[in-house]
């Protein structure tokens, strides 16, 4: 019996036929040949008379602990304690041989003691190997300016004092006004490069108190501003837009935008500014400047309505702002619309706003969603689940969470340019299962290493 292309035996054949762990290997090496060499490059702090483990035998095994969607660390040394899982990883990282893989007591260990600046080495040399091979560039805004969003998350929460570097949230009776309870917990800023449906995370800075008696806790916009600092510094020629919510619309925000010449968008709400907001109102009556549209695409139709305005004058400064609405009918199996879903956005921004260019700064300010998205939402409960402690020592959380933003670069552009995997639509926890059962049921042998070495072509990102 023969079986179509699109038969649902045939696909299930091909599925059966693809070694995910080899397809995992082929996307590294061809984005970043040099891996192996930068995690065997971090400086290892440990007594060099007692260690086992080179460093990127125990940062490999982390990154494929997570690539495969194992959670926790006992997990791992379960599910990792076989003859294949050893030889794969002795494989990939040219060794000859090894004889066992570390426990996670080991790798925990290890990871208490490094500098996290040594993982963050590794993520600039992953970003900068993308840019350098130029494949990405499709995804400039105005094929110009790299979107990088940034935003805020929560990452682990505890009832009693964690470490030095908790923040703090106290709970009161609304009567009494005492404390009824106190949560003690730990935040993320990330900035990450929003290139179409992938997320990479490019930098990260920790919300932290520096110590238990600071008069005044962390905040958003203070770690949002040594962000910002750290991300000039590293990537001083990148012509940046930075893209975020209402948060970011102050005037900090702005003036570091203005002395690094990035240009920004960023969600607008009335509550964040009120003058600016009244100034707005008032100009859009008297003003013009509309890019209307209606558009029919399958059962749903679109009427976009846009109004943007040029340097609206707020305290020394001027503001570009874009107002969207967009309104979607979606007709019914009997030819009736549904109830009407409508959508408003107003944006600010110090790009230049022209009938030509509105609607792509409204398509770049709506694609900061990505980051809650393609980003947090993804790592906390699809992929990862960044919110798990792997280790309770606060230097080795935080290195945890940095091998979890490596690793998913890796996993995206498996996801993205793997052309056997994205022909087969796999779903993302299916891809975990299948790399983990390669990983563990199907030993590289050195043909598989030769070839995994030679250039591949790769799926259009």
């Amino acid at each position: 019996m023969k079986y179509g292309k699109n038969n649902k035996k045939t696909k299930e054949r091909k599925r059966e036929k693809i070694n995910y762990f080899r397809e995992f290997i082929k996307i590294k090496n061809h984005f970043f040949k040099d891996l192996n060499k930068k995690l065997a490059s971090v400086k290892d702090k440990r007594n060099q008379s007692y260690v086992t483990y080179a460093p990127e035998i125990i940062l490999f095994t982390v990154i494929m602990k997570n690539v495969s969607g194992i959670v926790s660390m006992n997990k791992m040394t379960r599910d990792f304690n076989n003859k294949a899982v050893i030889n794969n990883i002795a494989a990939s990282l040219g060794y000859e041989s090894l004889e066992e893989i570390p426990h996670y007591d080991t790798i925990n260990n290890f990871l208490k003691e490094l500098e996290a600046s040594e993982l963050e080495k590794i993520r600039d040399y992953m970003i900068r190997e993308l840019f350098r091979k130029r494949s990405l560039e499709k995804y400039r805004l105005m094929d110009r300016y790299w979107c990088i969003a940034i935003d805020g998350s929560q990452l682990f929460s505890f009832n009693e004092k964690h470490c030095d570097h908790c923040l703090k949230k106290e709970y009161k009776n609304k009567e009494t006004g005492e404390v009824e309870k106190t949560v003690y917990y730990h935040t993320v800023l990330e900035a990450k490069l929003v290139l179409g449906d992938m997320v990479f995370s490019v930098l990260t800075e920790f919300v932290e108190n520096e110590t238990e008696s600071v008069s005044k806790q962390d905040c958003e916009i203070n770690a949002a501003k040594r962000l910002m600092k750290k991300l000039k510094y590293k990537f001083r020629k990148l012509n940046i837009c930075l893209l975020g919510d209402s948060l970011y619309a102050c005037e900090p925000i702005y003036q570091l935008c203005d002395e690094y010449n990035w240009k920004f968008i960023f969600r607008f709400k009335e509550g964040r500014a009120k003058t600016l907001w009244k100034e707005i109102e008032i100009i859009k009556g008297l003003e013009n400047n509309e890019v209307n549209s209606n558009f029919t695409l399958g059962k749903q139709q679109f009427i976009r309505n846009l109004t943007y305005i040029n340097e609206v004058s707020y305290k020394n400064r001027f503001i570009n702002t874009v107002d969207f609405t967009e309104t979607v009918y979606t007709k019914s199996n009997d030819s009736s619309n549904s109830d009407p879903i409508t959508k408003n956005f107003v944006f600010v921004t110090n790009i230049k706003t022209t009938k030509e260019n509105a609607l792509k700064i409204v398509a770049a300010g709506r694609s900061r969603w990505k980051i809650e998205n393609e980003g947090f939402n993804n790592q906390k409960n699809i992929r990862y689940d960044i919110e798990h402690a792997c280790c309770l020592n606060y230097q080795a959380m935080k290195n945890h969470y940095l091998l979890i933003q490596i690793s998913d670069i890796l996993r995206q552009l498996l996801e993205k340019g793997s052309a056997a995997i994205k022909e087969l639509k796999v779903g993302i926890k299916e891809i975990s299962s299948r790399i983990l059962e390669a990983f563990r049921r199907a030993p590289l042998i050195s043909e598989d290493i030769s070839r995994l070495n030679q250039h591949i072509k790769i799926r259009d990102l």
